[in-house]
């Protein structure tokens, strides 16, 4: 299907690990004639037990921080990015906790 949700990548971190991933949405934006939104371009739904220190957008990637997660534990982060012709794209990362 066109419109599913697309996992574009698995991290690994530890519990104590704060770090940053990047969802890149260039791949879906190429050929569109959109461009990401100026006000609002973008949301970041993470789920409980992970958290999200913070969010911010560059261009076609959106950049997530993250913290914490019970060593074990997988945590799909969704982002949302929204373009100026009315498309919303999701996209999914997957975080996989675990003690090394």
């Amino acid at each position: 299907m066109a419109n599913e949700i697309e996992v574009l990548e698995t991290f690994y971190k530890q519990p104590a690990d704060v770090q940053d991933y990047d969802v890149n949405y260039t791949r879906y934006l190429r050929g569109l004639a959109d461009t990401p939104r100026v006000v609002d371009p973008y949301e970041v739904d993470v789920p409980a037990g992970i958290t999200l220190e913070t969010a911010s957008i560059s261009g076609n990637t959106i950049k997530v921080w993250l913290s914490g997660g019970t060593a074990g534990q997988k945590y799909k982060v969704t982002t949302r990015m929204f373009t100026l012709g009315g498309r919303v794209k999701e996209a999914e990362i997957v975080i996989h906790v675990k003690e090394i």
